[in-house]
């Protein structure tokens, strides 16, 4: 069960190494958080925006700041999302370990990894044309047709995105390698994706079920939530990129 090991592999990878996750992580995500809260205050966005209970929209508000906001932050997001996934396939690849609560910040490497990140997404889009057009084609005569075929289809282009994924931690690294090099690395590997993309799923429903039944404890569910789900969890998959990496490129064996 290569996908159960894979995905072991890196959970072990996670909490192995606790330190170097927060000092990976806190950083940048202080960054992040000191960024965003000003920007409500430079572009004059009001704080209740965001609260769907108002109802209505507040008089001061500009509907360019708060374009301009959502912007920006996500730009500001992506960033700290990259450097965080570059500094982390380094410190695990390379044994590049962090010092203090800030990596190093490298630009050329988060610049190739976001080139490539984004080109992975617009294979993706480009991927679901046809199945759209197979799907506005049969129509309503044929849901139940459009539906099988649109699952299998779609499991064929989850496999392919994760096996063409490797090219990130390649990017992170500074060894970059091409789609077609990415490909021929993961031949034999779609039925362990499978594997591991359902053992990760399984996973991440868990942990959020069990966010749900600590939400009752007023403060340790709220700091068990918010360190899992904006730290274990993102660093749990993109250990698996890691891993992936490791095993099918440099020929890693899985402990």
């Amino acid at each position: 069960m290569l996908g159960w090991k894979i995905f072991a592999h890196s959970l072990r990878m996670v909490f192995g190494n606790i330190t170097q996750v927060l000092q990976i992580t806190v950083g940048p995500a202080l960054i992040a958080t000191a960024v965003i809260v000003s920007l409500f205050f430079v572009l004059g966005v009001p704080l209740d925006v965001f609260d769907e209970s108002s109802g209505d929209v507040p008089p001061d508000f500009s509907f360019g700041a708060f374009f301009t906001f959502i912007l920006l932050m996500v730009v500001v997001m992506s960033i700290i999302m990259f450097w965080i996934a570059v500094s982390w396939h380094r410190f695990i690849l390379l044994e590049e370990y962090p010092s203090g609560i800030f990596p190093p910040f490298r630009t050329d490497r988060i610049l190739a990894y976001l080139g490539r990140a984004l080109m992975l997404v617009l294979i993706l889009l480009i991927g679901y044309i046809p199945i759209a057009v197979v799907f506005v084609a049969l129509g309503q005569s044929f849901v139940a047709v459009s539906v099988i075929v649109s699952l299998v289809y779609g499991v064929f282009l989850l496999i392919s995105f994760y096996r063409l994924s490797i090219i990130l931690p390649a990017a992170a690294i500074g060894e970059p390698i091409t789609l077609g090099e990415a490909w021929n690395q993961t031949v034999g590997a779609a039925a362990d994706i499978i594997v591991l993309v359902i053992v990760a799923v399984l996973f991440q429903l868990l942990v959020q079920l069990a966010f749900t039944m600590l939400a009752v404890i007023p403060v340790l569910g709220v700091l068990l939530s918010v360190f899992f789900g904006t730290l274990i969890l993102p660093m749990v998959n993109v250990s698996i990129l890691t891993t992936m990496y490791g095993l099918f490129v440099e020929k890693r064996e899985l402990r």
